[in-house]
């Protein structure tokens, strides 16, 4: 389709000053194509995978625009306390600026204190209705200045507005490979030794009974026994166990302590029996390890309550069990060695782990929020600043000198609204998961940038001190579904489920919670197919909608700006006349490709003078204030924040990163990360009924068997570079 084109009365920065758009690699000539030559196959055609024989390169639906320390800032990008508002200052601009927003893919403006728990729906699914005021749609001024400000402290590098209850160091569970290097120990009667054991598989869980207890019931965890064992396929095996009593029944059995942690996840079968060694060996059990154990123990009792209880699976006994999670003299325990170093004690062989470091420790520097008046960045300056609780600093707080008013929609109600009666039901948005540090987290502190390097283990990723944060999450602009007007229309439900029909041979309608999944279907089963029945999936985990505000919807406001420097003034002004490939991110469902919109400047209502100008105007009641050509303030504006910003350590991989998202991808989708059944025979795989998001991330542990599983371990990319900025699809299986 056609892109609307802009109001005549907007303005446009000339393109000495306009933002550029992403840098495309440069291209070397191509020679003339030979007779024999094969046509060029498209992109996805020419992308091999060893293990599903295609690509499916995709945008994650959010990327990172870096935040790099703040220490090496000048000029006007440095820490400082406002100017007094007493005056207007003569260097200083103040007046209004018009702005005009159209709506690019439908936004969605709910109402959240209206919403209800439909009849047809499971109990805890909201349904809500589109957000009106007096008969027309209502767009709050705080979610303009939540959008506008979210944009400005990324380009000017500011430090973050809100960071609060991130002083936590985060969980996350190791991967499978890693039980290699568990090896199991005791502590030794004086708790300060380790003593090295040996750990015997013991059946438990199978369905073919494994070697019998003398008495009737199975042992129990801590019992001492006699087992006698054998060399199986890939370990030492229990082929008989009796409970311990004096005197070794013969040369063959051994003596040993059971260890039970329970059938905690669907594929265990096996417990362990830990027997001594022929010879004695033991180390050291250092405070640090000490002090890593307590601090992993501490994790799992404050996070205790929220266990739930899948009902056919146990819980691990140190989640909820005080005795447990003591490290006492006579404790059996894991300990996971690398390179002839205990690195760390765990009470299973597939444990939870902490980072190394909280989130709130792994904020480059300066970037945190300010603690103090005289700390505010460029964007606490123009749009205020709030101490964060429990700070007990004063001042606490700084008005700002942005306002934002007079927000109308200029579109019909009848034109800007479409109504979906029976409510439309969206694909599940999950909270954010920043246990996932390949995405999270940059390579090193000094260049958040650069995303960690493929392959890095999980241990790795997570226990490095030289990780940091990459930067401020924002979400990809859906090129590709923005110019569909067919994607974003919803067939009735006679046509089938629309989420599982592939449109213009790339997209699938993302923003639609699959149907049902149809277990009884034999395309399930095969998984040749998502096959569904039909009915829609209405539960706690996703939300309805009403409604939502068209594309080409416009609403106008008004931004006043009071004594605003004039490299922060142009920061502004930079982000209004972005051009008309490039679009903000506004209201809810972003990551589903929802509330893309074009802002543009509109000049003849702009009024913007300097102090010395207001300060002539005050001087003479009669006179008036001179002719400021809006053009011209922009220019000049936007002149002085790109002058000053190219200064900045970092600017270009900040201005890169942001525009790259506000463009968006020409022959890229946008979706999470999914995996592909191995035997599915769609051209491209559609999301998944059943759901199912974590298959993707496990696949992508899979990266020490290079030879199966090529390719893994991947970072999520910069959004700023070049080439090589998507994923792929793994195979579920490999």
């Amino acid at each position: 389709m056609n892109e609307k084109k802009p109001n005549p009365g907007t303005i446009r920065v000339p393109n000495k000053f306009k933002p550029a758009k992403p840098q495309q690699e440069a291209r070397k000539p191509s020679a003339p194509p030979s007779r024999d030559a094969k046509p060029k196959q498209p992109r996805e055609g020419n992308r091999r995978n060893a293990g599903n024989g295609r690509k499916e390169p995709f945008l994650n639906p959010y990327t990172f625009v870096p935040a790099f320390p703040r220490e090496g800032m000048t000029g006007a990008f440095t820490d400082a306390a406002p100017r007094g508002a007493d005056r207007l200052h003569e260097d200083n601009w103040t007046g209004t600026i018009a702005v005009r927003l159209t709506v690019r893919t439908p936004l969605l403006l709910l109402d959240t204190a209206r919403a209800y728990n439909a009849q047809d729906a499971e109990e805890g699914h909201l349904t809500y209705p589109v957000l009106l005021r007096d008969g027309r749609p209502h767009l709050p001024a705080t979610a303009l200045k939540g959008m506008l400000r979210a944009s400005y402290e990324a380009i000017t590098n500011s430090r973050f507005g809100v960071f609060n209850g991130h002083n936590e160091r985060l969980g996350w569970r190791r991967v499978a490979d890693d039980a290699r290097d568990m090896k199991p120990v005791r502590v030794g009667k004086d708790g300060k030794t380790l003593e090295f054991w040996e750990a015997v598989k013991l059946s438990f869980y199978r369905d073919k009974a494994g070697s019998r207890y003398s008495p009737n019931p199975r042992p129990k965890h801590g019992d001492r026994v006699w087992v006698r064992t054998k060399r199986g396929k890939n370990a030492e095996e229990v082929t008989g166990i009796k409970p311990y009593s004096k005197g070794r029944p013969s040369p063959a059995w051994k003596e040993g302590y059971v260890f039970i942690t329970g059938q905690n996840v669907e594929t265990k079968r096996d417990e362990r029996v830990f027997v001594q060694q022929r010879s004695r060996i033991t180390t050291k059990l250092t405070s640090d390890l000490r002090e890593r154990w307590e601090a992993l123990m501490e994790h799992h009792r404050k996070y205790e309550q929220d266990i739930e209880t899948d009902g056919d699976y146990e819980i691990s006994p140190h989640r909820n069990n005080e005795e447990r999670r003591k490290l006492t003299p006579g404790t059996f325990c894991w300990a996971y060695e690398k390179n002839g170093r205990i690195e760390a004690l765990y009470p299973v062989m597939i444990p939870r782990e902490l980072a190394v470091a909280s989130p709130a420790e792994m904020v480059p520097p300066k970037v945190e929020p300010a603690t103090r008046y005289r700390e505010l960045s460029p964007a606490d300056r123009v749009f205020g600043w709030v101490a964060q609780d429990g700070s007990g600093t004063r001042p606490a707080a700084y008005r700002g000198r942005l306002r934002i008013s007079d927000v109308t929609c200029v579109t019909p109600t009848s034109q800007a609204v479409k109504e979906f009666p029976d409510g439309l039901p969206l694909s599940i948005l999950a909270q954010p998961k920043p246990t996932q540090g390949r995405f999270y987290l940059s390579e090193s502190a000094a260049e958040p940038h650069r995303p960690i390097a493929k392959g890095t283990s999980k241990n790795d990723v997570h226990r490095d001190p030289d990780r940091a944060l990459r930067g401020r999450k924002v979400y990809w602009h859906h090129r590709r579904a923005a110019a569909d007007a067919f994607y974003w229309k919803v067939p009735p439900a006679s046509a089938g489920d629309p989420t599982q029909q592939l449109i213009d041979g790339l997209l699938y309608r993302e923003y639609l919670r699959p149907n049902a999944p149809d277990e009884n279907d034999p395309l399930t089963r095969d998984k040749t197919s998502f096959a569904t029945t039909g009915e829609p999936q209405r539960d706690k985990q996703n939300r309805s909608a009403l409604g939502w505000i068209t594309k080409d919807t416009e609403f106008t406001f008004t931004i006043g700006v009071r004594d605003v420097p004039e490299v922060e003034l142009g920061a502004l002004l930079w982000l209004l006349t972005l051009d008309g490939d490039h679009y903000h991110r506004l209201g809810l469902g972003k990551p589903l490709g929802f509330g893309s919109v074009h802002i543009s400047l509109e000049p003849e209502r702009t009024r913007l003078h300097t102090g010395a100008q207001w300060a002539e105007y005050y001087r003479d009641l009669t006179g008036e204030l001179p002719d400021s050509p809006t053009e011209t303030v922009v220019r000049t504006c936007v002149r002085a924040f790109t002058r000053a910003a190219e200064q900045q350590p970092g600017f270009a991989e900040i201005k890169h990163a942001f525009l790259a998202a506000a463009h968006g991808s020409d022959d890229l989708p946008v979706h999470y990360p999914r995996a592909r059944p191995k035997q599915m025979q769609a051209r491209r795989t559609p999301p998944n009924p059943a759901g199912e998001s974590f298959a993707w991330f496990t696949a992508n542990e899979k990266i020490e068997k290079r030879t199966i599983a090529p390719g893994r371990g991947r970072s999520l990319p910069s959004a700023g570079a070049s080439r090589d900025h998507d994923l792929d699809v793994y195979d579920e299986e490999n």
